[in-house]
């Protein structure tokens, strides 16, 4: 996979897997020509931390792929550039991948916004896009796209699991207060959950803050104030990580605290012993039991010695996802398109499907809780016990 950012060319280690030498012989790599796909990736800036893990799936992915010989004898070449994460960017860089590189379809990237902006691109250009980490469902209500595929469940659904534990364990703890970044994906997934909590019998107040605020001491202050006894965070990882740390600093001890990014690899490194009873939202994780996820686990793990996350997950699956449409189809991007407007896809992620307008209707969240250093599987009808109420902050 070759990794570029936009001041030049990374590892020649990686740009030799890019030419899908991985696994296929001298001969056949000189005269098969390769399959180009493209990703923009945020190697950069605000959403890098989870980034990195759909990096190290797509990487993985295509060793594994070009390791069997690529797609009917034809290795895989993916071009990812770093978008900095910024949507502006990631427009031109899709652009660029088709213009210029010759990407016959775009995977990635991380985050609703600039999934939203490559749309423009993909759209124009009639070239198969799968959004692997876009869960705002607004952006297929708002117009419509025929090229561009959601392929992560949508964002209206971040708080639900945690709602539906409160409904079962919340008892005499009835004051909600939802933290939301001020971003469509978000704001709609506030709004679902306002009312789904008022029909549970909680209030409800919301606080919101601006994109890439790390500042929450105001909103703390008011939660406190208001006598907040569950707090659900809606907006991207650092941010959330913000908001619990100055929590823990003044000292702040909801009854239960969710965060919808808390299932990430990193956060227990980043909140140490604070982690613990934290619930979240994962599309998969690696406790889930079948055949896929053992053995796609099994490989990450002996790839990069840890576990991978869920984007590592819809990563991989976005890659198994345009495997099958190009297995079926060929290279023909209307081909392609119409494969995976019209197909049910199993992936480690579980059934792609989309709906008419592109929307997925196949993946589903499960809601997750740290408990003694692992991101467990919680709610639902998994029989784990539930850490309730919170530990407090350490």
């Amino acid at each position: 996979m070759q990794t570029i950012t936009r001041r030049g060319v990374l590892a020649s280690s990686v740009t030799a897997l890019a030419a899908g030498l991985v696994g296929a012989s001298p001969t056949r790599s000189r005269a098969a020509e390769p399959i180009k796909l493209g990703a923009a990736l945020s190697l950069t800036g605000r959403f890098a931390d989870a980034a990195k893990y759909c990096q190290e799936a797509y990487l993985l992915w295509v060793e594994q792929v070009n390791g069997k010989g690529g797609i009917d004898g034809r290795p895989i070449q993916m071009i990812v550039y770093d978008d900095e994460s910024n949507p502006d960017t990631g427009r031109v860089l899709a652009e660029r991948l088709i213009d210029r590189d010759g990407a016959i379809a775009i995977l990635g990237p991380y985050s609703s916004p600039i999934t939203d902006a490559m749309a423009t691109a993909a759209e124009r250009a009639q070239v198969p896009l799968i959004g692997m980490i876009a869960s705002d469902a607004s952006i297929w209500n708002r117009r419509k796209l025929r090229w561009s595929f959601q392929a992560f469940p949508s964002s209206e659904y971040d708080h639900e699991g945690f709602l539906d534990i409160c409904r079962q364990k919340a008892g005499a703890a009835r004051k909600l207060a939802i933290v939301y970044e001020e971003t469509p994906f978000s704001i709609s997934a506030k709004d679902w959950a306002a009312q789904k909590a008022k029909e549970i019998g909680l209030s409800v107040d919301a606080y919101g803050y601006n994109p890439g605020a790390q500042d929450f001491r105001s909103i703390v202050e008011r939660m406190v104030a208001a006598g907040s006894e569950l707090v659900s965070m809606g907006g991207y990882y650092q941010p959330s990580i913000a908001l619990t740390r100055q929590m823990a600093e003044r000292g702040f001890n909801p009854v239960a605290y969710h965060f919808i990014l808390s299932a990430d690899g990193v956060t227990k490194d980043a909140l140490g012993a604070n982690a613990e009873g934290v619930f979240g939202r994962s599309a998969w994780e690696p406790t889930i039991e079948s055949p896929a996820n053992g053995a796609f686990v099994a490989l990450y793990k002996a790839r990069y010695n840890r576990v991978p996350s869920y984007h590592s997950a819809a990563s991989y699956a976005a890659g198994q996802v345009i495997e099958a449409a190009i297995n079926s189809k060929g290279t023909d991007r209307a081909a392609i398109r119409d494969f995976l407007a019209a197909s049910s896809i199993e992936s480690v992620l579980g059934t792609f499907k989309v709906n008419a307008k592109g929307q997925q209707e196949g993946y589903r969240y499960v809601a997750t809780q740290w408990q003694s250093g692992i991101c467990q599987v919680v709610g639902g009808g998994v029989q784990r016990p539930i850490i309730w109420p919170k530990p407090k902050w350490t």
